[in-house]
């Protein structure tokens, strides 16, 4: 998940425990209490223990673990396949050589899933050999459990290779031309239905929360938020853009700009509105008129059209190329401060793909939107930086 570094753009003994051979979690190293040998003879029965001498360990440790099994034991499938393959021949040699097994590996596998059941399946004295009544219940059930068992292992296996339902994506709209497209085209092959749209960065987010979107790209990581992963793509500065008019000549300073001519400013419910207005604050200058637009277009036209004066960040200015020629943009005055875009999703949904995804939308914001801005605005160069893979 995103975490704070000093920055993301500088290029720059737990215990293992796995499952045993009977189902039951054991320390990597341990030995089955049943497996022989004289340090093997301490069992677990219930909440008793009990310990035998080395010479009759297995049987005396057997004949104790009789009666009820622990609550929540784990029966290793394996096992029932072995039982039921005795039961069918109706003796061990004929099933090991069906099962293409020793004797003996057939005969301690019969009886460690005794042990783990608490019971006795086989009538070993009986000739020819019987079921217990415990042995006749497994043999009428066990078939069902392999039976679902593999149901089971096919299913998720078609799950792996089937494509996801629909995937909804949101981004804020100096990205959405520019990424989605090819995002969504990637996506293809992931999705049965894709769906794309943009917003403001607040309603994308609560979208996320609510779950009515699985995927956003927007200008807050929305680190009060738990649950979520967070990809950071770019860092860029907030510029200022007047109209090309002689009133707002290059000596006219952000106070003048304040003080004469209206501003042009995003709707308050976007992030990037609140950040400008609170840098505004921090320098002690207040606009005296203010003209509020809901979107990047129309806060270029307005200025283009010599309405005022706003500021936004470069790749906002991709949005209105045409307008270009009609605005002047200019560094914004004072200590520069940064947009950070990022993609985020949520921890348990389709982080593998985002990840993935993240890494597209940085190559892709590097290939177009970093070399033409250079191009156009000289000055800009080592302002407009993609994030690398600590990002995230």
């Amino acid at each position: 998940m995103h975490e704070r570094r000093a920055s993301p753009y500088n290029g720059g003994h737990a215990g293992h425990v796995q499952a045993s051979s009977t189902g039951v979690g054991e320390a990597r190293g341990t030995r089955s209490p049943f497996a022989g040998g004289p340090d093997a003879c301490a069992a677990s029965v219930g909440a008793l223990a009990c310990r035998f001498a080395a010479r009759s360990c297995s049987r005396r440790c057997f004949r104790a673990q009789r009666g009820p099994a622990k609550d929540g034991i784990v029966i290793d499938l394996r096992s029932i396949k072995v039982f039921l393959a005795v039961a069918d021949a109706g003796g061990f040699t004929l099933a090991a050589k069906r099962l293409e097994k020793t004797q003996s590996a057939v005969s301690q596998a019969i009886r460690q899933l005794e042990e783990e059941l608490g019971v006795v399946l086989i009538n070993r004295a009986a000739r020819p050999m019987s079921l217990t009544p415990s042995g006749q219940t497994l043999r009428d059930r066990g078939y069902q459990l392999l039976e679902e068992a593999n149901s089971l292992t096919a299913s998720i296996r078609e799950g792996a290779d089937s494509k996801t339902p629909e995937i909804r994506m949101a981004f804020v709209d100096s990205f959405a031309m520019l990424g989605g497209p090819r995002l969504l085209k990637g996506l293809l092959d992931h999705a049965q239905n894709l769906a794309l749209s943009s917003g403001l960065t607040p309603s994308l987010g609560h979208a996320l929360a609510r779950r009515e979107l699985d995927i956003i790209v927007g200008n807050d990581s929305f680190d009060d938020v738990d649950g979520l992963v967070r990809f950071e793509l770019m860092r860029e500065p907030y510029v200022l853009l007047v109209p090309n008019l002689p009133a707002y000549r290059p000596d006219v300073g952000l106070e003048q700009l304040a003080r004469n001519f209206p501003m042009i400013r995003y709707d308050a419910r976007s992030f990037m509105a609140t950040q400008i207005d609170r840098q505004l604050h921090r320098m002690n200058v207040r606009s005296t008129r203010r003209i509020r637009v809901d979107s990047t277009d129309k806060l270029i036209a307005m200025v283009a059209g010599g309405l005022g004066w706003t500021s936004t960040t470069p790749l906002s200015l991709l949005r209105a190329r045409e307008l270009l020629p009609e605005v002047t943009v200019r560094p914004f005055p004072g200590p520069p401060f940064f947009r950070h875009l990022f993609m985020i999703c949520h921890q348990e949904g389709l982080q593998g793909l985002t990840r993935s995804l993240a890494v597209q939308a940085r190559a892709l914001l590097k290939e177009q939107a970093i070399g033409e801005l250079s191009a156009l605005f000289p000055w800009l160069r080592g302002q407009l930086v993609i994030a690398d893979a600590n990002g995230q």
